[in-house]
């Protein structure tokens, strides 16, 4: 492989000469890339190239589809291929196909040669025989423009596999290449939003799945829609340590919340794959669907599919527009009745661990790239509604109120009090109405939520129990009728104390840290469904912008994308299951 550094140096010939091949026999895309250099990523260099070829003549274009070779065909059989071509075809099985099987390509070939006048170029990797002879028959349908879209399509993917076969790049800008890439798919033209199963959710799938073919992993897409990339260690009695988060957004997102735990293990196993490292154990990277519960209201779909806990329930479950969850599964192609199929065995696993951006500012304020979680907070969440007296504002004295909004402040000061006394104790009154109020009318009636959470369920519970007390005190003080009703209890999910010293280890092992920081979460993430089926770890990364997340504005630093994954490469070199 070449660095990009020495790519962006060396002169425009070796330039050429270093990636003449990326595009079939058309060394005049490189030609026309070089003096766009410098390029910060594998995917900046493919934009450069393949906005080469957008740009190029009919005449330039149609050479470059001319110039590839048919699927098994005569350059196949007389071994006239070049190199790439060659290693991508055996790739596919495409030199072990069976004689039924050649016969059927070769009559495909005729048959597209003679209705479009240039070969069917499919970029392979991903595909077996029956997938390649079944898209190719589909597509002798297209028309010739709508076909010849598809073949440059198909050749810029294929350079995508080339590009990151040739061209070695620094893991932390890669990571970040990465997002950027993912962004770009949207439900909204201003914003990132990426719902379940929505054009830019499958979309976003389709790219993670190439992510992972470019790392050599196996993969597949599942029925509830995680995308799964597997890195065999050869020991078929090995387990499986998992690792992974979501790839949907809430509305108007940010572009690392859930991702980082997907595309930075992607770019480690493909590093370590290419420099001839080898693992312990069976490593599975799942890009859960859902977790974030924005189009049909329930979250966790892909983990709790995983975990054995998938509610079907949900199934009937409409979106905004009276589709239910089943009828968009069964468009795009997934199967509600085989998700009791993907179910892990626990016994077959060796933990979880997840790295994810920290989403708050504990690492920021204490200058740590990184954070080893002890625990995911559990939650206890309550809304309340209290029902005072309305009244004149100008003609009921003070001291004869019974003012529903003067009983909501102070609930709102008693959470804040009750949730200060203890380390990851958190309480949150994050909604609060007076309905049909005015402002020359006293409050009669006060709505608000409670959000109650701590990574030690004892702490937690302690502070409800202190929160519920006082709102009885309060009620019977303004003689106020005050109705609390659970909308939900989570428990907490501890991390492995095992898991913890590894990813402890790795920090020292790395960046010399002897005393990484420790820290709880407070959001909920995949790995609490994945704690009720094996052990679970969290490695946090920092996050700019004081941590804020679930916002455009959230950010993180390749520098910090790097060291994390370094982090984590020698994790999972060292890792031991317990």
């Amino acid at each position: 492989m070449i660095s990009l550094q020495q790519l962006n140096a060396m002169p425009a010939v070796q330039f050429v000469v270093a990636l003449g091949g990326i595009f079939e026999h058309s060394p005049w895309v490189a030609e026309r890339a070089a003096p766009r250099r410098p390029f910060d990523s594998r995917l900046a260099l493919l934009a450069a190239m393949t906005d080469v070829v957008e740009h190029a003549t009919a005449a330039e274009q149609m050479g470059l589809i001319r110039a590839h070779p048919e699927l098994a065909g005569r350059a196949a059989v007389r071994k006239e291929l070049t190199a790439d071509s060659t290693r991508e075809q055996h790739g596919a099985g495409l030199d072990a196909c069976t004689p039924e099987e050649f016969a059927q390509l070769q009559e495909l070939n005729r048959r597209y040669n003679e209705k479009f006048g240039f070969p069917f170029i499919l970029a392979v990797r991903g595909y077996d025989r029956a997938g390649i002879i079944g898209a190719f028959a589909a597509r002798v349908n297209n028309t010739v423009d709508d076909e010849r879209r598809v073949a440059l399509a198909q050749i810029g993917r294929i350079a995508f596999f080339r590009i990151n076969e040739t061209v070695d790049v620094p893991l932390g800008a890669q990571i970040m290449a990465m997002h950027e890439g993912l962004a770009k798919h949207s439900d909204e033209r201003d914003a990132l939003t990426c719902t379940y199963l929505r054009p830019a959710h499958i979309a976003t799938a389709q790219q993670i799945r190439d992510f992972m073919l470019a790392a050599s992993l196996d993969v597949e897409i599942d029925a509830i829609g995680n995308v799964i990339g597997r890195w065999r260690c050869g020991d078929a009695h090995a387990k499986t340590l998992i690792t992974g988060s979501h790839y949907d957004t809430v509305i108007d997102g940010g572009k690392y919340d859930g991702r980082l735990g997907i595309l930075l293990p992607i770019a480690v196993a493909q590093h370590l794959r290419q420099t001839g490292a080898t693992l312990h154990c069976d490593l599975e990277i799942v890009a859960f669907a859902e977790e974030e519960g924005v189009r049909f209201k329930s979250t966790f779909l892909g983990s709790s599919a995983i975990a054995g806990s998938f509610d079907f329930s949900v199934l009937d479950n409409l979106d905004g527009d009276g589709i239910s969850m089943r009828d968009a599964m069964r468009v795009a192609g997934h199967d509600p009745a085989r998700i009791g199929e993907i179910a892990r065995d626990p016994k077959k696993l060796a933990g979880y661990v997840e790295v994810h951006i920290e989403q708050g500012p504990v690492l920021l304020d204490a200058g740590r790239a990184l954070g080893i979680v002890t625990a995911i907070a559990g939650s206890v969440r309550s809304v309340v509604t209290i029902v005072g007296l309305a009244g004149h504002s100008g003609t009921v004295p003070m001291g004869l109120r019974r003012d529903a909004a003067a009983a909501a402040a102070e609930i709102v000061l008693a959470v804040e009090k009750h949730c200060s006394t203890a380390p990851g104790l958190v309480g949150t009154v994050g909604k609060l109405d007076v309905p049909h109020g005015a402002i020359n009318v006293i409050p009669g009636r006060c709505e608000l939520s409670i959000d109650i959470r701590a990574g030690d369920d004892r702490v937690r519970d302690a502070a409800v129990t202190r929160v519920m007390t006082e709102i009885e005190q309060i009620a019977s003080r303004r003689k106020a009728k005050i109705d609390v009703q659970r909308v939900l209890q989570a428990a907490g999910a501890p991390c492995a104390p095992a898991l913890q010293q590894q990813f402890a280890d790795a920090i020292t092992r790395v960046g010399g840290d002897a005393s990484p920081l420790h820290l709880p979460s407070g959001a909920g993430h995949d790995a609490m469904k994945m704690a009720t089926v094996t052990p679970i770890g969290m490695l946090f990364v920092r996050c700019g912008n004081g941590g804020i997340s679930h916002n455009p504005a959230e950010t993180m630093t390749t520098a910090d994308a790097d060291i994390a994954a370094r982090v984590f490469a020698d994790f999972l070199l060292h890792f031991k299951s317990s």
